[in-house]
């Protein structure tokens, strides 16, 4: 290997003496077996030998590796299939030496020399081609220009793959088209080589933002096998006004709470936000920023409303009405404990008031009763005696007529 790197350089050292044919060629050209490679080539040559152009020469590549073996009997077979088909199809006499190789392999990865020869002439580049050729198609180049996409503004998306192969062009196309329509166009670089432009031209919304959309290309081959798929993903930027900005918060608040209020709000790129309070009639701004705090007073009862702004537009939140009454949670939650201890009281005295009521009355009652039974007791008692005392007492008939007694009066005076 060494050997044929300096044989190599030698004749490019001879031929730099020799001649003075410069050509433009790209460094480096990647290929996939099976399908073609277009090299652009242009060449100059010293003013004597433009005279052999027009004798119709032999012009070819020849292989940095095979170098040593050309125009030697050692030049075998197998080295001879290492050798692409080429074919020039640029006019030599214009000095265009663009080529195309033909049914590549992997095996015809090299560096490549060209080469003119005539009788009684013969010159070669001392600059050479790096041919790449892979067996699998690489994803198209990350040469996708995505300009700045606006909700409901026309836009496109350009994806743009190498055509090394111009009779065999890689059809290129975008999925999804999100209803849109795709243009694709042939380019001719600066180079000689060309691309493959596939153009998708769509209105984007604000559901198309962070989608992903794919570049795909798809390469026919010569070979007897399925084409080569390859793609490339991007994700989607779609620049939108604020959407949906609203509140986070409670208007429920008490004197000496520590507020907090949120503004939300979906836009791209993000939003700023300011705070508007009305009261009685009269609007002011209280704040500039996303998050809005302050400890409540008297004077924070209003209307509060969030405005969220980016360079497409504003969108305002609906009306937060937050009313400080007169009063801490903590008073009143001491006034409120105080009524509630109230309203338990209040039953059990009332209970107790009439239990103690009907426990009197029937001690009153208890009371008549023992009465109505000593009375009782004792009328029995003066009945008992004066029946004693008609056994006992001894009537005289005669005076007691006489005297007109009752009977009454008879036992009264026993």
């Amino acid at each position: 290997m060494i050997a044929a790197d300096f044989l190599v350089f030698s004749t490019f050292l001879s031929a730099a003496w020799c001649n003075d044919m410069k050509t433009s060629v790209p460094k480096f050209l990647n290929a996939t077996s099976g399908s073609c490679l277009l090299i652009p080539c242009r060449f100059e040559i010293s003013t004597e030998n433009e005279k052999y152009l027009d004798l119709s020469p032999n012009a070819t590549w020849r292989q940095g590796s095979l170098w040593p073996y050309y125009d030697t009997e050692a030049f075998t077979n197998a080295q001879r299939q290492k050798i692409p088909l080429i074919k020039v199809v640029g006019d030599l006499r214009k000095k265009n030496c663009t080529s195309v190789m033909m049914n590549l392999t992997s095996l015809h990865s090299d560096r490549y020399f060209f080469r003119i020869s005539s009788e009684g002439f013969s010159v070669t580049t001392n600059k050479a081609v790096q041919i790449k050729v892979s067996d699998l198609l690489a994803e198209p180049e990350p040469y996708v220009i995505v300009p700045r996409l606006r909700e409901g503004e026309m836009g496109n998306l350009t994806c743009t793959v190498p055509a090394p192969c111009p009779s065999n062009s890689p059809n290129v196309t975008w999925d999804p088209a999100f209803g849109g329509n795709i243009t694709q166009l042939t380019q001719l670089n600066a180079d000689g080589t060309q691309n493959v432009s596939a153009i998708l031209n769509f209105v984007p919304s604000i559901h198309h933002h962070e989608l992903k959309v794919n570049c795909v290309s798809i390469h026919l081959l010569d070979r007897q096998d399925k084409p080569l798929l390859s793609h490339k993903t991007i994700i989607l930027n779609v620049e939108y006004p604020p959407k949906e900005t609203q509140i986070s918060g409670t208007g429920s608040v008490w004197l000496g709470d520590n507020v907090t209020l949120t503004c939300q709000s979906n836009a791209n790129p993000p939003a700023v936000h300011r705070w508007f309070m009305k009261k009685e009639g009269i609007v002011e701004e209280v704040g500039a920023s996303r998050v809005l705090s302050f400890t409540a007073t008297h004077n924070n009862s209003g209307e509060y409303i969030c405005e969220a702004q980016n360079l497409h537009g504003a969108g305002n939140s609906t009306i937060l009405q937050i009313t400080v009454p007169g009063i801490s949670f903590t008073a009143f939650l001491a006034v409120l404990t105080l009524f509630s201890l109230l309203l338990f009281a209040l039953p059990i005295v009332l209970i107790y008031r009439r239990c103690k009521k009907t426990h009197k009355s029937e001690t009153n009652q208890d009371e008549d009763i023992y009465a109505n039974v000593s009375s009782a007791t004792k009328s029995h008692q003066l009945q008992s005696n004066t029946y004693e005392n008609k056994e006992t007492c001894t009537v005289n008939p005669e005076s007691t007529f006489k005297k007109n007694l009752s009977y009454e009066d008879i036992y009264a005076n026993c």
